[in-house]
């Protein structure tokens, strides 16, 4: 009998991951190669990761496309229906029959995962989003179009906040505060001095990876960076209670939240976001916390959905 395996795959900008699991005996090997967002890294890197990647794989575990009984992947940057037929286009050139593939971004990966509808998943990381499902209705969204004209309440929100305080601390207009030091040791900077020229280099990603440290502070009752926090928590909540009232949930309609993303791995930030939430929604919640790991996601997805067939 030909051996049946799942794929499981993170696409996302900086790496793309492959999983393989057998269905023979569970045994499960990854695979990566490099970025596959296609927004980010081009069309052609793009396919490389995602279709000669594949070749590789079959190559090395000596299988071949009819033997994977599905396949989930979880594709960054794919946000709308023409992000997904570019997505579609590249998937076909692998060879894989789309009975047995699953296309979905982080959002609606992470919900499918852990929950079933009705609910909503939440994703609070370098950026965010919200998604809204029902029973055989297409799910809505608010929020996650991108870190320069949405993504409230993210990572890269709250330390665009705070640097942007910063930087006019040392030009010269702003108050000092405690958390200043923190942020340059955090990136390495040891004279004031380099401070403008060193941040005005910075990437999106390098930006949000300060939210860590300002989450710290926070925690330890810092009121200046408590305030940060708390303006950000109070735009993740409004997502969710916006699609709540958008898709017209009933008040006795238990609702699945599945909460996705690096600033829910902090334990504080999580359990201070989950009261806030609880206080605003009437509807019985049901808590998931999703793994931050693509991958992880896609896997328990592909089982989910072929693993029994």
């Amino acid at each position: 009998m030909t051996e049946k395996v799942l794929l499981a795959v993170d696409a996302g900008g900086t790496k793309t991951e492959y999983c393989v699991k057998s269905l023979r005996d569970g045994s499960m090997r990854s695979y990566v190669f490099g970025g596959s967002n296609y927004k980010s890294v081009g069309l052609e890197k793009t396919r490389a990761s995602l279709v000669e990647g594949f070749i590789s794989i079959c190559n090395r575990e000596n299988f071949s496309p009819s033997q994977v009984q599905g396949a989930v992947f979880g594709l960054s940057g794919c946000d709308t229906e023409q992000d997904m037929l570019i997505y579609k286009e590249m998937i076909k050139d692998i060879g894989l029959n789309d009975e047995v593939v699953g296309l979905y971004n982080d959002c609606e990966l992470a919900f499918l995962a852990m929950a079933d509808a009705p609910g909503l998943c939440i994703v609070a990381g370098t950026g965010s989003n919200c998604m809204a499902f029902q029973v055989g209705k297409p799910f809505i969204r608010a929020g996650g179009w991108g870190a320069l004209l949405s993504d409230g309440g993210s990572g890269f929100w709250i330390s665009q906040q705070i640097l942007k305080d910063m930087l006019l601390h040392y030009d010269g207009s702003g108050p000092g505060r405690e958390v200043y030091a923190n942020i340059a040791r955090h990136f390495g900077i040891k004279k004031s001095e380099d401070i403008q020229t060193r941040f005005t280099a910075l990437g999106i990603s390098e930006i949000a990876s300060v939210a860590r440290v300002i989450i710290d502070y926070a925690q330890e009752g810092d009121e200046y960076t408590c305030k940060i926090i708390s303006l950000a928590q109070e735009q993740l909540w409004d997502l969710i209670t916006t699609l709540i009232r958008r898709m017209g949930y009933s008040t006795d309609q238990t609702l699945s939240i599945v909460l996705n993303g690096g600033l829910f791995g902090n334990p504080w930030f999580l359990e201070s976001f989950w009261q806030g939430l609880s206080l605003r929604v009437d509807n019985p919640l049901q808590r998931y916390l999703s793994a931050t790991n693509t991958s992880d996601n896609a896997m328990r997805a592909a089982q989910k959905l072929f693993g029994n067939m």
